[in-house]
């Protein structure tokens, strides 16, 4: 896989993984400045809290890391479609011609203005 992608993924599930985190401390930190405020029955009350903060911020570092996952096998799937449309032009001129016109076409029905 090319590197600088590799590097552009790993980058965007760090950036991601900083967001959750800076998340994760300030949701805590606004917990804390409630509970001092109300102390006896928000124990309890912060503790789920905290809890549940832990819960969706996991979730997303989950969510990070299955992002980056998909991007790589993305990138490499469409490095082997790629690949292998170079092969089947170069082998079959002709048809890569008219499968490309009919696609054009199609689309241009498709997305094209209808009145």
């Amino acid at each position: 896989m090319d590197n600088n992608l590799e590097n552009k993924i790993s980058a965007s599930r760090d950036g991601i993984t900083q967001i959750g985190k800076d998340l994760r401390a300030d949701a805590h930190s606004s917990i804390d400045k409630v509970a001092e405020q109300v102390p006896p029955l928000t124990d309890r009350l912060a503790e789920r809290a905290h809890n549940g903060v832990d819960a969706v911020a996991d979730r997303a570092d989950g969510a990070a890391d299955k992002v980056a996952a998909r991007s790589r096998q993305l990138a490499a799937s469409y490095k082997r479609f790629a690949e292998n449309g170079r092969g089947y032009v170069r082998t079959s001129p002709a048809m890569s011609v008219l499968l490309a016109a009919a696609a054009g076409y199609g689309l241009s029905k498709l997305f094209g203005s209808r009145k």
